[in-house]
């Protein structure tokens, strides 16, 4: 609007048509005016309201009277002049509130900035037009301009500063909310096996116990009757200790990472067609166990899409600690992610993969699935989230 406002007053000055110093005034009126209203929507968020327009009004009405209805030069600038100082002063003083409030070096310039070209509108029907202040008063103008224009950039500067911190707090934040949610997650998993293990099945144990004792007790032709029923109590026996043992394997507790792992992948290969090679170091950093737990959840939930999805006839577990990072690989050789998953890994992802990338960001790891031969999942964690024992 201020190049607009150049432009109108360079073509009065060529054609002396009024039109053009018609424009130029309106331009000049709504120039203060624009500039107030990003400073009460950038400070306050302030709405608009229908009496606004009474404001954008002004400068068209007056510049119509004192230019085509005027000759008196002093009544036609004052009121024109005052209007640009008050607009100025209002906007000076946004500004300063907000450096209270915030304690923005951007604001305080526009402030004292504004401040001061308040007060220099004022000179214009007393000084500058009687030919004082030439040419000085025009270069204090393209001054306040290039200051208004360098404290809106502070300004601004400082406001992406405080978005970026606002945004890493809320990133940290939600990086601490997802690790306890991790966390309650394992928790109730491990009570929920306990309670399996401890009094489910141990009733189960008492029940098997209990027919026994029936059936040495009851008729002979009953017996192929209890035989069966002692067999399927033996499979829900079985059948509980598979599940407390997927809710929290106790082979991580007791002997740490490497057995686990080593023992999960038994596990698949018994329980699937599947043939599995495991290659795991025979020593190792010991490995803290919020960090321990995800890479073994990530390798439960790898081999367990091996066998679901892939349509793959064997798969290689590995684990190695290299490069400031400890690295686990799952890799198989059936049909591969699809091109969205392998391209991207973020087009609707399943909620396994969903999880695992979960519970590995929660100990600051990635994830990245890759397909060639068949499918990898990889997973990093870095070593500074590992711990000697």
């Amino acid at each position: 609007m201020y190049v607009l406002r150049v432009g109108a007053i360079i073509a009065f000055l060529v054609s002396g048509a009024e039109w053009w110093l018609f424009t130029h005034q309106i331009l000049t009126g709504w120039t203060a005016l624009a500039l107030l209203w990003a400073a009460l929507t950038f400070s306050r968020s302030a709405e608009w309201r229908q009496w606004y327009g009474a404001a954008l009004v002004f400068p068209v009405a007056w510049s119509y009277i004192a230019i085509y209805q005027l000759e008196n030069f002093m009544l036609a600038a004052v009121p024109a002049v005052l209007f640009l100082s008050v607009a100025t002063f209002i906007t000076s003083r946004i500004f300063l509130q907000q450096h209270r409030g915030s304690g923005s070096r951007g604001a305080a310039m526009l402030a004292a900035v504004l401040g001061v070209w308040g007060l220099h509108h004022l000179d214009y029907p007393l000084l500058r037009a009687q030919g004082a202040w030439n040419p000085w008063g025009y270069y204090l103008d393209i001054l306040f301009v290039l200051a208004t224009g360098i404290g809106i950039v502070i300004l601004g500067l400082e406001e992406l500063d405080r978005a970026s911190r606002m945004v890493a707090v809320r990133t940290s934040q939600l990086e601490r909310l997802s690790t306890r949610i991790v966390h309650q997650h394992e928790e109730e998993r491990r009570r929920v096996s306990l309670e399996l293990h401890d009094q489910t099945a141990q009733v189960w144990a008492a029940v098997k116990m209990q027919l026994g004792l029936l059936r040495e007790a009851s008729p002979a032709n009953l017996s192929a009757r209890f035989d069966r029923t002692l067999d399927l109590v033996d499979t829900g026996i079985e059948s509980i200790r598979s599940v407390t043992t997927n809710l929290r394997p106790p082979l991580l507790d007791d002997l740490g990472l490497v057995p686990a792992l080593r023992a999960l992948a038994e596990a698949f290969e018994n329980q699937s067609n599947l043939r599995i090679s495991v290659h795991l170091p025979a020593e190792m950093p010991g490995v803290a166990p919020d960090a321990a737990l995800a890479l073994f959840r990530a390798a439960q939930e790898a081999l367990s899409n091996v066998v679901r999805h892939s349509s793959a006839t064997s798969a290689e577990v590995r684990l190695s600690a290299h490069r400031g990072e400890l690295t686990l690989t799952v890799s198989d050789n059936g049909r591969g992610f699809p091109d969205s998953e392998a391209l991207a890994e973020t087009a609707r992802p399943s909620l396994g993969l969903a999880g695992m990338r979960e519970r590995i960001s929660a100990v600051r790891g990635s994830v990245t699935l890759t397909t060639d031969v068949g499918a990898m999942v990889t997973v990093r964690i870095p070593l500074n989230n590992v711990s000697c024992e």
